[in-house]
């Protein structure tokens, strides 16, 4: 069975997000991070994340260097919301103000490894502009920002594996797609619905082909569980309701069949008796079912 992770790891979003998770090698400009955080309360985590982040700028810049700057401010982007999330789990009984003064700190880091790589005949159009990060940030805000313009960088990629026939591993792309496509309810208010405040859009979903219908309508992956159909119950108040009903006509008929008046030639005295009858088996097979 294949890696769940693995396989996502195709997906644009999710590659970019493990190699910032996963980043190795040399880092040329870790020195850096000994020039600040010297006040800061926990300064060996702050260590330890600027080597991370010092190295991070660095594969930033050379991702946005090799497909073009079309990409750089979804690149910026993910990568400022790495910065703070992972502040955020280092430093999870710390208060407020000391998470912004250790983003503060990174981002002059940042800030000081921009003008480094600068010297080294980087262009500024391959560099994030930490000029555009205003603080306080908020995590939630980031969050849901990501969450949308993730899901509009994937959508073609997903398009492609689960309206193809069967493609490998459409499963685990189906599941994935299933769990994201409501972003597109933000995408809609965000970017696409009349009169939207656009300040708040990811510029990738600024088109609007990001519906998930063209992937539903168009699904083909026989590996995709069919969900089965709820069994009707029938509630027991109202089957006891049907019970009682069906039992008086029963009685009703058996008295009329002891009635010496009683003329079973009657048709519709014989349907009566074999209607009731069926009713009552009907009943208790939906109740005990």
């Amino acid at each position: 069975m294949a890696d769940e992770s693995t396989v996502l790891n195709e997906l644009p979003s999710l590659n970019f997000d493990y190699q910032l998770d996963n980043i190795s090698g040399k880092c040329d400009n870790c020195i850096s991070c000994y020039n600040y955080g010297s006040k800061l309360y926990n300064k060996f985590s702050f260590q330890l994340l600027c080597h991370r982040l010092v190295k991070n700028i660095e594969y930033t810049h050379s991702t946005i260097y090799l497909n073009g700057e079309q990409l750089k401010q979804k690149r910026c982007d993910d990568f400022i919301y790495w910065m703070v999330n992972n502040v955020n789990k280092v430093n999870v009984k710390t208060g407020q103000n000391e998470i912004n003064n250790i983003i503060q700190e990174l981002i002059n880091v940042w800030r000081d490894i921009n003008v480094k790589l600068g010297n080294t005949g980087v262009k500024p159009s391959e560099l994030c502009d930490v000029s555009r990060i205003k603080l306080p940030l908020n995590f939630n805000d980031l969050n849901k920002k990501k969450m949308m313009s993730d899901y509009c960088q994937n959508f073609n990629t997903l398009y492609t594996k689960l309206t193809n026939h069967n493609k490998l591993n459409c499963n685990i792309y189906y599941n994935y797609f299933t769990k994201t496509k409501n972003a597109y309810d933000d995408v809609f208010e965000k970017c696409l619905k009349p009169n939207a405040d656009i300040s708040n859009c990811p510029y990738l979903c600024k088109d609007n082909n990001y519906n998930p219908e063209r992937i539903l309508t168009k699904l083909d992956c026989d590996k995709i569980p069919v969900k089965e159909k709820p069994k009707k119950v029938v509630p027991e108040e109202e089957c006891n309701k049907e019970k009682d009903t069906l039992r008086y006509q029963l009685q009703q008929a058996l008295v009329a069949a002891s009635n010496p008046v009683f003329n079973y030639s009657d048709p519709r005295i014989v349907f009566l008796i074999l209607f009731t009858f069926w009713g009552i088996l009907l009943t208790f097979f939906f109740l005990y079912k």
